[in-house]
């Protein structure tokens, strides 16, 4: 086995609480409402909240079936084509409506996993860190705030967002561009988090090690070098 030389992590459920807050979600739906309004598109509350909800549900899909690492702006255009309107390049609607969906995520920001912090500390005293995240409604730009706001920004040398590649986990292309950015070779890299089928089967399948986190929940069969119930447990495994 090859020297450990990086470390990349997965964002949420890894770093931070994955849950949406009710305020978070009040705040998004209400940006799309106004984007819907913009374009002269009048619905009801309920069929506004219908039309979020099925949007996610098209955006689940493009993540788990497509492997598509799709952008804040895709999801707001299917919306507006199935509320009957045609969205319009370069529109100053859907940019005002991107920006108030990262800002959401930073007025009721998630919660970091129990032990995130110190982690992170003492990993990136002997590592180089990446992310390699595959993003949901906010952007990279609004998930590279919520580190920034918390203080870790600084401690990953390169961040990578499904939304920025084009491709999600467990596609490959999302983990190349991280080891590419690192200088490192795959079998010298080790990738932590939570999902078997993206994080660990991902990583696996290009050569990297991987380390499952089950912090937020116990997910069975493993193909990874370790399953983690704690950050200390990952740390003590790799000797930080």
């Amino acid at each position: 086995m090859s020297r450990l030389r990086a470390v990349t992590l997965d964002y949420w459920d890894t770093l931070y609480d994955g849950s949406n807050l009710d305020e978070r979600l009040a705040l998004r739906v209400a940006a799309v409402g106004r984007l819907l309004a913009s374009y002269d598109l009048e619905i009801s509350a309920d069929r506004l909240h219908e039309l979020y909800r099925d949007s996610g549900r098209e955006a689940e899909r493009w993540w788990r079936e497509e492997h598509r690492g799709y952008t804040t702006e895709d999801r707001l255009h299917w919306m507006l084509r199935q509320a009957g309107a045609t969205p319009r390049d370069r529109c100053v609607h859907v940019d005002a409506a991107v920006r108030a969906i990262d800002d959401a995520l930073l007025a009721y920001p998630p919660s970091l996993l129990p032990g995130v912090a110190e982690a992170l500390d003492r990993l990136a005293r002997r590592f180089p860190l990446a992310i390699v995240s595959d993003t949901g409604f906010a952007s990279g730009r609004g998930q590279d705030r919520l580190l920034a706001h918390d203080g870790l920004l600084d401690r990953f040398a390169v961040r990578v967002y499904s939304c920025d590649v084009g491709h999600a986990k467990p596609r490959p292309e999302p983990f190349r561009a991280a080891l590419a950015a690192l200088g490192v070779a795959p079998g010298e890299a080790l990738h932590v988090g939570d999902i078997e089928r993206t994080d660990v089967r991902g990583a696996r399948a290009i050569g990297m090690r991987a380390v499952r986190l089950d912090v937020v929940r116990r997910s069975g069969a493993t193909d990874a070098e370790l399953v983690a119930a704690t950050y200390e447990e990952l740390l003590q495994h790799v000797g930080a």
